[in-house]
């Protein structure tokens, strides 16, 4: 679901899919999976195999994440697209409440690292 989230996320302009992973509380965990696919990959998979290189990458998180992504990038990319085109104020509208709400959830954060 959070996948199909961020696709829509990003077929608007200006939006990101990673403001979706950040509200939805996956965004630590994706920069850690993203972060581990280095070509150091290549000597683990020679010395311990491809499974250890699934396991390093968070295999089984980014194979469900992308193609959700995919998927609605492909599925929602005509319908966004109309809005944008016919529903202007609807569709920025709903993308800036996304934003005020990773704003509000790092000002959380933040709150309860200084108290």
């Amino acid at each position: 679901m959070i996948g199909l989230a961020m696709g829509a996320a990003e077929v608007v302009p200006g939006v990101s899919g990673g403001t979706i992973a950040f509200i939805s509380g996956i965004y630590e965990r994706l920069v850690n999976a993203l972060r581990s696919c280095t070509p150091y990959l290549f000597v683990v998979w020679r010395h311990h195999g491809f499974g250890a290189v699934w396991r390093r990458i968070d295999g089984y998180f980014l194979f469900t994440l992308f193609p959700a992504m995919g998927i609605a990038i492909v599925l929602l990319a005509g319908g966004v697209g109309y809005l944008l085109r016919n529903e202007p104020v609807l569709i920025w509208s709903f993308f800036f409440g996304l934003v005020l709400a990773s704003v509000w959830i790092v000002y959380r954060q933040i709150s309860r690292i200084t108290t």
